[in-house]
């Protein structure tokens, strides 16, 4: 089975070194990576809505985790992020992740448009709201 994907805006620099940063904190290579003008045409599912929607973590089974589910995932499987993805699960402190995200995504800014979170999007099944 493949291994879950982690799509950014390739189109951001503050996106851009975010990828990087994964990279280098994924030290047991439990994660892939790729530019959302690649993979919105290799992935279907990945093109729904825009790439305002947030960071995005593709799972081999083609379902998605946005936003700060994907932050989550992206930690959880990393040694340093593993001990502080699990505070993310706890519903109080998700929803703070969720602010948090939305307040870092405020700041990107590629091509004069802004990232912010939906209103509302689905994740592995469930819909979450934002507001």
């Amino acid at each position: 089975m493949g291994k879950p994907i982690v799509i950014y805006d390739d189109r951001c620099g503050m996106c851009r070194r975010s990828a990087r940063m994964v990279r280098r904190f994924d030290w047991l290579r439990r994660l892939d990576d790729m530019g959302y003008s690649v993979a919105e045409s290799r992935y279907p599912e990945v093109a729904r809505g825009a790439v305002g929607d947030g960071l995005r973590v593709r799972y081999p089974d083609g379902s998605l985790a946005l936003g700060v589910d994907a932050v989550r995932a992206i930690a959880i499987r990393t040694p340093l992020g593993a001990p502080l993805a699990w505070l993310l699960y706890l519903p109080g402190l998700h929803a703070l992740g969720a602010l948090g995200y939305a307040q870092i995504a405020k700041r990107r800014n590629p091509e004069g448009a802004a990232c912010p979170l939906p209103d509302r999007y689905e994740a592995r099944g469930s819909v979450y709201e934002t507001t």
